[in-house]
């Protein structure tokens, strides 16, 4: 349980750490900052933050006006796309009846 504590305190504080310093270097900006972590690290990060989020590949804190964005890398992977093979028209399938499937007759 401790040790659950600790690893929330330390993100938490470098979180905090990071929006001190981006505010204090642009104190008119408005900033978002996006992190794309590997599976593990995001985890890490998820698993310190409200359960409803656990389930998503995507979820994003705000620390004094700074949104924070936490994005799991393998959501980012593109999925094969399944094409539907495709339909012959009435005209293609009449004329596939002509065409020859050996070679012409000697």
């Amino acid at each position: 349980m401790g040790e659950n504590q600790e690893s929330t305190t330390s993100v938490i504080e470098g979180l905090a750490l990071v929006t001190d310093a981006m505010q204090t270097m642009f104190p008119e900006g408005k900033m978002i900052c996006v992190y794309e972590l590997d599976e593990i690290d995001f985890k890490k990060v998820q698993s310190n933050f409200r359960k409803i989020d656990q389930g998503h590949d995507r979820f994003s804190i705000d620390i004094s006006g700074t949104e924070h964005v936490f994005i799991n890398e393998k959501s980012l992977i593109p999925k094969p796309v399944e094409t539907p093979p495709k339909k012959k028209s009435v005209r293609e399938k009449l004329f596939s009846f002509f065409k020859s499937s050996s070679g012409p007759i000697k």
